[in-house]
Parts: C-alpha cells; structure tokens; sequence
C-alpha cells in the first residue's frame, strides 16, 4: 500500500507540473486548419499579395489558466509615456548590451525584435523581457546601425549621464528575428541590415535600419498590407497568435498568453512579417496541412515544443507559465 501510495503522489505531482507550464499547447488553442479536411477555417486566415496569416484564438481554458496574467504595458508605450529609461550600459557604452530602467509603477514587456533609436547606435532587443516597477537591468541587444559609435541628436548628455535612447521604431524585419534566434551573430544582423537598406534604396552614412521608413515605396506597400489586415484582428477579441506564410515557406509563428498582450502588440509583428514580404515574399503557394503540420508539432506538448525553440525560437515565461512564444521554420 505504502508502495502504490508513493506512485500515486509522484503522479500527481507531474500532473501538477505539466498542467502548471502547458498553456500555449492546442489543448488551449482553437487552431486555423480543420483537422479532417486540412483546409483553413472560416475566419482563421487573411491573404494578401505575398502574405497570408493564420490567426490562433484562445479556448476558454487558456484565458482561465492564464487569468490574473496582467496587462503590461508595451516598450513603445512605455518610452512614450516616459515610463522607461534606455541608456549606454556606460559613458564609453557597450555594443550588445543595453541598462533600462522601469521608473513607473507598470511592469513592461520588452520584444524580442524591438527597436530603440538614439544612444550612440541604433539597437535591437536580442529576446523577450519583462521590467517590474522600479527594476533596473541589462539587457542584451544587437547594432543595427553600424556606421555610428556617437551621441544621436536629441540622445546626447546630461552631467556625464551616457547617451540615451528617446524613442521607438518598430519590431524589425522578421528576417533579421530570424538571424538573431539562428545565427546569433553580430556580423549577420549588419549583414541582413544593410541587404534590406539596399533592396528600398535607403543606404546611409551610418548604415541604420531604420532608413528604410524614409523609403516612400516601402510606407505605401506596409500601409496597404496593414489597411487588410488589421481590421481582422481588431474585429476578433479571442485572437492570441499569428502565423505568417508567403511562397512555399513558414515566415514565423508569436502567440502570446492572452488576447490582451497580442492586441497591444500586434502592429509591431505585423510589422515584422509585412516587412519581411515586402522585402522578399512571394506569391502564396504553401498549403493549408503544411500549415497545420507545424503548428501540431509546435503546440503537441511542452517537451516538444521546448526542443523546437531551443534553435528555431524564443519563449517567455512568468511564474512558470508561458505568456510568449515566437517560433520560425527550420
């Protein structure tokens, strides 16, 4: 008895376990393609031009798991509302890190993607954080804006205080996500930078990527590929995730813990997938099952998932419980 007894508390406690950090698996997750016929559902996707997206709603279950998440407040949200400070981890600075400084009282979720410009180069967030009130903490990023190492204007200096960073770009192209989960590599970042510059006519002195919002072609096809998206997800108050496709390939998958967070975040992936299409999508010909393929390999269970992310991703997790994962294809 005392034997069975033992094997029946081990259980339970992995029961525990596993139920306690399983919220982003299918279980939870109405999926976009019908599992019998393999076609997309009615109101799960949206094509345009070189892009479709397969939106991923949340089943009661998740938002039950996941209630009391928490609504945070975004990075550009944050630096607007002068909610957060983002400045050289010292006077001579650091490339790959960053020192930011929650001064509200909101807990803020930095994007793996986000871009801040100012200091004394352009950056990218290299993973997903959350800032609690009042923390201070370094935070890993990349250069995306090699021909600069001084104070931007308006980012200059205060009484020996290093160069800070004053506002918000956007979430950067999905390709140079890609490259940061992939390849982790500096060069590489500079590399995909300045192919993407060079694609919409936008090389700099300093080589930024954030030249390529002076590119009138590019703001006319991004504007014109959110006017038909963006009333979708709107509309849809049960959305938590989007895959994005063009051609025959998977661009990337972001599901977030609660409708909430995918709302407030929303433009800035779309911006990210849009930027990417736009950059070198084409047109759509990758089917629905290979769509659902992966997405039940991805969300089958939480060791399997873990394994995909390890190289082809990133995950957030809060108390154990996962409010955020971005996946790419292999």
């Amino acid at each position: 008895m005392k034997k069975n007894s033992r094997l029946l508390s081990i259980i339970m406690i992995m029961t525990i376990c596993f139920s306690a950090s399983a919220q982003l698996q299918k279980n939870n997750l109405y999926l976009p393609v019908n599992e019998s016929t393999k076609i997309a559902k009615a109101g799960f996707s949206d094509e345009h031009k070189k892009i479709k997206l397969y939106y991923i709603k949340a089943k009661p279950s998740l938002l039950k798991e996941l209630k009391g998440m928490g609504n945070y407040s975004s990075l550009e949200s944050g630096l607007k509302q002068n909610k957060i400070k983002i400045q050289e981890l010292s006077d001579g600075g650091s490339v790959n890190t960053l020192l930011f400084s929650n001064v509200s009282k909101d807990t803020i979720i930095i994007g793996m993607g986000d871009i801040v410009k100012g200091g004394k180069q352009d950056r990218v967030i290299e993973k997903d954080i959350l800032i609690s009130p009042g923390q201070t903490i370094p935070v890993s990023v990349y250069c995306v804006e090699h021909g600069r190492w001084s104070a931007a204007a308006g980012g200059g200096r205060n009484n020996n205080v290093a160069a800070s960073f004053t506002s918000y770009h956007s979430n950067i192209n999905n390709a140079v996500r890609k490259s940061i989960v992939k390849e982790k590599s500096q060069t590489k970042v500079w590399e995909k930078v300045d192919e993407i510059n060079a694609e919409n006519g936008t090389t700099t002195s300093t080589g930024t990527y954030t030249a390529v919002s002076q590119s009138a072609k590019y703001n006319s096809e991004l504007k014109e590929y959110f006017r038909e998206f963006t009333s979708s997800i709107a509309a849809d108050p049960t959305i938590v995730g989007v895959l994005a496709v063009t051609g025959d390939r998977i661009i990337g998958c972001d599901i977030y813990g609660t409708p909430q967070l995918f709302k407030n975040n929303a433009a800035n992936i779309l911006n990210s997938y849009i930027s990417e299409a736009v950059y070198n999508g084409k047109t759509v010909t990758i089917s629905d099952a290979t769509v659902a393929k992966y997405l039940d390999e991805l969300l089958d269970n939480e060791d399997k998932q873990d394994k995909m992310l390890e190289n082809n991703g990133r995950s957030l997790k809060v108390n154990g419980k996962k409010m955020k994962i971005t996946a790419f294809d292999k």
